[in-house]
């Protein structure tokens, strides 16, 4: 938007304020062609070629219905290419020709030109002013001619200003501009200074434009020249502390042809020895399937999605459900397999560091790519006629390498460059298919409908009295017993039970309480508790820590850290002497009461030789999280038809991680969990046999919120609960940061500290990292632990991208009362909580909206990963970013409206109307994005504008006498041309 122009002043329900007191430019209107424009400049527009382009339907409106079957045109502009109807991709294209006129436009205005040379020819940047001295700041930039011919027809200086101001007498908003009181005339060895200040207010970045308008009397041409200004107030020990360390340059894609035989290495010698009754199948990636839907390259061909259809059933059924999932799982498999090799390197050196060897990988400490002990890595020797890969066996992880155990006979010395190709670990995808695959596919799991219910009751009053809760406050609380009531009530081989549990209803408590009942109730119970994650599974181990570990194992992959498990915990589990996790035998596992692992680390009970049906009972947590065939792991691999399963959820929260596009949109983005609740006998509504209802006997919803204040809970439960959610948190804690001084409106506890910051990344890593919020990070975690009651362990900060959580980690490192804060991902978070939340969104680059405003937010723009972040707080949430970048996204705006509203904002204003109507917002933005572009063109035009050729001249107005006299004109009266 054009700084300045009060656009509600031409919408149909007119300015918002009152009458005389709006301080923006009311002299525009809004022509019926859809652009805004100066009031003076309507009559010559209306006659002008770009107007009569648009009603003569060149570039006709774009209906916003999504109309039409998907077609495989792609937007030659965008990386990577992206499918689009055809009306959509020609409003996308169109957008794209908007912002490449106004790049050009833009590029030419900040061209020296003409002989007129302004200093700061990349921009003038006042660099880092330190927040804490809050002092004006002033830069001098010299307008020079280079023309050394003092007879020439003198260049007249006619207007200087920041673009941000809003009336031609005003100084700029956060700069200002004032010319040194000098002739108005550049003539050559007389330089002209402009003296530009910068005044600092509250902590981020600041941009303007200087624009200087010139007229050559000679050629009766006017011209600008545009200069970016921009300062950034903040931490000046911060910002060179996690300042870049290198320039960002994008990773370049190597695919090196696996074309020879494989030398195979050794397995790693830390591992203890593990007796398999059974041997996992390879379960190899089909050529056809590959052949058929992808390049040569590695790229999804255009027609893949029809092509697919040949390798789906063409019903979804149990007899078909095998094959279904085993298409997507394959590619799932064959994306990651790509996205992996685009990590391959050329010429890189490796250490001998015999017996085995180190190897530099750029970007290991952010998982990309991602290695764990156990991975096999492919190098071979440059240049040599042997085309042979020896297969390298990872023995550790470090840092920034890793250490490889190779065959025998591969030797090296120093000097000598290799290729590496990184090999995926296909364990989990093995896992999944064999659980596909067996044939244990009772329909009461896979597709459960009414003929399945037909001896299921609803919980009574006597169920509920035989339950003596083991947890007190599960006694309190009637949702959470009837759920306990429900599970231990289940016959054996009923159809799967969901726990729909919102965030802080104590899903994992009544889960744990079902298990220790079940228990109780019966000494042969065998539970099995599982979740898609090592996190939510140390969780569940922890609580169940009290029953000894005699009962209860913690079963762990043997490639995971032996540090990343709770140290109460490592009891519960089984290490050898080098400090590694190992596989217990078969008669250990059988003697356990509760064993507690992932899904995926499930699969290994089989091959030790647990049988169908030894766990009575299989409970998955955090369901909603798993793809679906990795859910199956457990249930079809270990469940026969007395097994009973419970699936604890919440399908509001995360959901699973699916890297192929196509897996994707055939549906292994859909959990189990999921499925199963759209199926009618799952619907929310009272038991009636299951036809459409099956609350209390299939599904129960906990609606009882223990975990935080108030209002932290009012938003999300209004925009994903439906209200059902009631908060019943202990005040003494949820209310216990009320009056504390961060709060800018006492007892509200939510913070939206808006700062318009600078999204940067360095080095080849793709992640994103802002200091100016890594700074209020800081500064807040600073403040409030310094306050009595307040520990690390109370707060932890939430950000999307890796580079953020390590600048941030290395600020915390440099004070030890800081150290021990948590920082880490939303998905980290997931089912924990804490006393106080800081979120961290990082980005801030608003460039490009018009394109495309998801791609423009990231993942940020994720109503799970939302709904996820802001409710882990109890009693305080603080949200630092960018308002405007984050106003893109309509759930994200409806968020800052309700705590501007509430009092909670800090920082850089809002600049919208909170009280507005929030839906079509990003629309409006972009139109008007894509409006203000053209008029910026239209207007960089008129100033450009010179004197045509056979009498076509532009006619002066009064004014242009006062700049052939040197004076500041309004300027010239100009036509639209296109």
């Amino acid at each position: 938007m054009i700084a300045g122009w009060c656009y509600d002043s031409v919408s149909s329900s007119g300015c918002r304020q009152p009458p005389g007191t709006c301080k923006l430019r009311h002299d525009i209107t809004k022509c019926s062609c859809g652009l805004v424009l100066y009031t003076y400049s309507y009559e010559s527009h209306i006659h002008g070629r770009r107007h009569q382009q648009i009603f003569a339907g060149i570039q006709p409106p774009v209906s916003r219905r999504r109309t039409g079957a998907r077609t495989k045109q792609q937007c030659p502009h965008c990386r990577p290419s992206r499918e689009y109807r055809e009306n959509e991709l020609q409003a996308h294209i169109a957008t794209h020709t908007v912002q490449e006129r106004l790049q050009t436009a833009l590029e030419d205005a900040q061209r020296d030109k003409y002989g007129i040379v302004v200093s700061g020819p990349e921009g003038i940047d006042f660099g880092i002013i330190d927040e804490a001295k809050q002092q004006s700041a002033m830069v001098v930039a010299l307008v020079q001619r280079t023309n050394q011919d003092d007879t020439a027809v003198p260049i007249s200086l006619t207007k200087c200003r920041m673009l941000s101001s809003q009336r031609q007498d005003e100084p700029g908003d956060k700069f200002s501009v004032t010319v040194a009181p000098t002739s108005r005339f550049i003539r050559s060895g007389q330089p002209h200074k402009i003296f530009i200040t910068f005044h600092p207010s509250y902590a981020g970045r600041f941009e303007d434009t200087l624009e200087l308008v010139f007229f050559d009397i000679s050629q009766r041409r006017r011209f600008v020249i545009q200069r970016k200004v921009c300062a950034t107030v903040g931490d000046l020990a911060d910002h060179k502390q996690l300042a870049p360390k290198a320039l960002y340059t994008q990773r370049k894609c190597r695919n090196i042809e696996l074309d020879g035989p494989i030398k195979h290495s050794l397995r790693p010698p830390t591992w203890t020895p593990t007796k398999w009754v059974s041997k996992l199948p390879q379960f190899d990636i089909p050529q056809k399937l590959v052949s058929t839907l992808y390049t040569p390259e590695g790229y999804l061909k255009k027609s893949a999605l029809q092509d697919v259809k040949q390798f789906l059933p063409s019903s979804f059924t149990t007899p078909t459900y095998a094959q279904h999932f085993q298409t997507l799982v394959y590619l799932e498999e064959q994306q990651m397999k790509l996205d992996l090799d685009d990590y391959s390197m050329e010429n890189v050196e490796i250490k001998a560091k015999y017996p085995r060897y180190e190897l530099q990988v750029e970007g290991l400490s952010e998982g990309r790519p991602s290695v764990v002990v156990g991975d096999f890595i492919l190098i071979r020797p440059v240049g040599q006629p042997d085309k042979t890969w020896f297969e390298g066996r990872v023995h550790s992880v470090a840092m920034r390498h890793v250490s490889l155990r190779l065959s025998d006979d591969f030797n090296t010395y120093r000097g000598t460059k290799f290729d590496v190709r990184f090999v995926l670990n296909r364990l989990s995808f093995r896992r999944m298919h064999r659980a596909l695959v067996n044939k244990n596919d009772p329909a009461r799991l896979l597709f459960p409908g009414p003929e399945h219910l037909t001896m299921a009751r609803p919980v009574t009053s006597a169920m509920l009295e035989e339950i003596a809760p083991l947890n007190r406050d599960i006694g309190r609380n009637r949702e959470q017993l009837e759920t306990v009531a429900a599970i231990v009530h289940q016959q054996r081989g009923s159809v799967p039970f969901i726990v729909f549990g919102p965030p802080g209803t104590g899903k994992t408590v009544t889960i744990v309480e079902a298990i220790e009942q079940l228990l109780k109730r019966d000494p042969n119970s065998r539970i099995l508790a599982c979740t898609p994650n090592n996190s939510a599974a140390d969780l569940i181990a922890q609580k169940l820590m009290h029953l000894g570990p005699t009962d209860v194992f913690r079963l762990n992959s043997m490639t995971r850290k032996l540090g990343d498990l709770p140290k109460t915990l490592r009891k519960f589990s089984l290490t050898n002497d080098n400090e590694v996790f190992a596989m217990p035998a078969l008669e250990r596992v059988l003697k356990y009461r509760v064993v507690v692992s992932t899904c995926i680390s499930a699969g290994a009970l089989p091959d030790l030789g647990v049988k169908l049906g030894h766990f009575t009972c299989i409970f998955i947590d955090e369901a909603g999280q798993g793809k679906e065939p990795e859910i199956m792991i457990p249930i079809k691999g270990l469940a026969n038809k007395h097994t009973n399963v419970v699936l604890a959820g919440d399908l509001k929260q995360l959901g699973p991680i699916v890297h192929s596009r196509l897996a994707r949109d055939l549906g292994l983005k859909e959990s189990y969990l999921a499925r199963l609740m759209q199926r009618p006998c799952y619907g929310l509504s009272p038991w009636d046999g299951g036809v459409s209802g099956g609350l209390g006997v299939t599904i129960m919803q906990l609606v009882k919120n223990f975990r935080s204040h108030p209002d932290i809970l009012a938003f999300p439960n209004e925009k994903f609960y439906g209200n059902q959610l009631q908060a019943c948190g202990d005040p003494l804690l949820t209310k216990s940061l009320e009056t504390t001084d961060e709060l800018p409106t006492k007892r509200f506890p939510i913070v939206f500290h808006s700062v318009v910051g600078r999204d940067q990344r360095e080095s080849s890593s793709p992640s994103f990292f802002n200091i100016s919020e890594a700074t209020l990070v800081k500064k807040y975690c600073a403040s409030l632990i310094a306050k009595k009651g307040i520990r690390a362990e109370h707060i932890a900060v939430i950000t999307p991208y890796h580079a953020q959580r390590m600048k941030i980690l290395d600020l915390f490192h440099r004070d030890a009362k800081l150290s021990d804060i948590r920082v880490g991902s939303v998905e980290e978070f997931q089912g924990q909580e804490r006393r106080i939340i800081i979120m961290s969104t990082v980005r801030s680059n608003a460039e490009f909206i018009t394109s495309d405003i998801r791609r423009t937010l990231g993942f940020v723009a994720s109503p799970h990963r939302f709904n996820v972040a802001v409710t882990r707080a109890q009693a305080l949430l603080v949200v630092i970013g960018n308002s405007d970048v984050l106003a893109l996204d309509p759930l994200w705006r409806s968020f800052m409206n309700y705590i501007h509203i509430k009092g909670g904002w800090r920082g850089h204003r809002i600049s919208w109307d909170p009280k507005a109507n929030v839906d079509d917002f990003a629309e409006g933005v972009r139109s008007k994005a894509a409006g203000d572009a053209e008029e910026t063109m239209a207007r960089l035009k008129a100033l450009i504008v010179s004197v045509g050729e056979g009498g076509d001249a532009i006619p002066l107005a009064d004014s242009d006498a006062d700049e052939i006299d040197g004076g500041l004109g309004d300027g010239l009266v100009l036509r639209e041309e296109d």
